[in-house]
């Protein structure tokens, strides 16, 4: 029997059209922190990453313990950023607990980004309830915003997922995106 081998996570990259952009929308939006860009190209990579030789501008941003880097690739292809529906394989979006999610929505929007459904729900019996909205970035990649009522409600939406025995969510509400 093979060992299993345990995986620790590195980071999530997204593709740009705009790496300046997107650097504005996830500092100035949702509080990322920005490392320096870096430019990689050449064959090597092209063939790594299967990509034009052209190569690409990346940047990490950090919120938390999440790392998210973003790709400009110099050779990119221009998509229709609302053309991919959320059931399509891929990466269905990226999700934050905010304090206020009035005022996140808001920055979202001042940034580039755009509000798309919004959602409330109460994942507790008797709980205070949930809100949950899905945005885009200026890519229009899906980003989901959720603001709970309170710790028991939390605790209810963790359980509700089958994450209360993973430590969901990851950051304690000090911490969160506003």
């Amino acid at each position: 029997m093979t060992a299993v081998i345990r995986a620790r996570y590195s980071h999530l990259a997204i593709s740009v059209a705009d790496i300046e952009r997107s650097r504005v929308f996830y500092v100035g939006a949702l509080g990322f922190a920005a490392a320096q860009p870096y430019e990689a190209g050449g064959r090597r990579v092209a063939t790594l990453m299967d990509c034009d030789p052209a190569g690409f501008t990346g940047l990490f941003l950090r919120c938390g313990d999440v790392l998210v880097e973003l790709l400009e690739h110099h050779a990119g292809r221009t998509a229709d950023p609302m053309a991919r529906t959320a059931d399509e394989h891929g990466l269905a979006h990226i999700s934050f607990i905010v304090d206020d999610l009035d005022r996140a929505v808001a920055a979202v929007e001042a940034h580039g980004g755009a509000l798309r459904t919004r959602f409330e729900h109460v994942f507790g019996p008797g709980g205070t309830g949930s809100v949950i909205v899905f945005c885009t970035d200026p890519d229009g990649n899906r980003i989901e915003l959720i603001q709970h009522a309170d710790d028991a409600e939390t605790a209810s939406h963790a359980e509700y997922l089958g994450l209360d025995n993973l430590g969901w969510p990851a950051i304690g509400a000090a911490d969160s995106v506003t």
